[in-house]
């Protein structure tokens, strides 16, 4: 049986900064993960996370970006590189985190393998959640960083039209986990 390598925090960092190279962008990875994780340690109460695999996924979410900064492409070049790396539940993790999950359609329209890459597990949907209350490396609102990715995306008629769906399932999944710990998820990543 293939099991699938396991991502260390050391190799994750070892790998944002072969790739990263200090760019500004990476700072922003290091936000989502220290968020990801606060909000994971407080699901953890309720539910088993596996809080390293959601530290590792969430600081690697955007590694793509050392290729482009295109909206939906970054996602695809980060799960080619992870891919190729065979960290393949970290590299998932890149495509799925674009618009909170791509259909099979969409997916083969951007060169991603004709498959859905939608996030299934609390981990996987954490990452896009928490990408989507930080605005670099500043915590925020979801309507804020929607209204935000909007305007720096006009023109871009895909990544818009997918943009409605992505906020309504990140609003479905703020609110369940909300429900789920009786807390604001936006003030825990708040909370630094």
């Amino acid at each position: 049986m293939n099991h699938p390598r396991v991502l260390t925090r050391k190799e994750s960092m070892r790998i944002l900064a072969e790739y990263g190279r200090d760019d500004s962008w990476t700072i922003h990875c290091f936000a989502v993960a220290e968020a990801a994780v606060r909000v994971g340690d407080v699901i953890a109460n309720n539910r088993p996370i596996d809080c390293s695999f959601l530290w590792s996924a969430a600081l690697l979410h955007d590694i793509g970006r050392y290729i482009t900064h295109d909206p939906l492409l970054h996602g695809v070049e980060g799960y080619k590189l992870l891919s190729m790396l065979k960290y393949e539940k970290e590299a998932y993790v890149c495509a799925a985190h674009i618009l909170f999950g791509l259909n099979a359609a969409d997916a083969y329209q951007l060169g991603l393998p004709a498959r859905d890459f939608v996030p299934r597990s609390i981990e996987e949907k954490l990452v896009p959640l928490v990408d989507y209350l930080i605005e670099y490396d500043q915590p925020t609102t979801l309507d804020s960083r929607f209204s935000s990715l909007r305007e720096r995306n006009n023109g871009n008629s895909f990544f818009l039209t997918g943009l409605d769906r992505a906020q309504e399932s990140a609003r479905q999944f703020m609110k369940e986990i909300e429900e789920e710990i009786g807390e604001s998820v936006e003030n825990i990543v708040a909370c630094q």
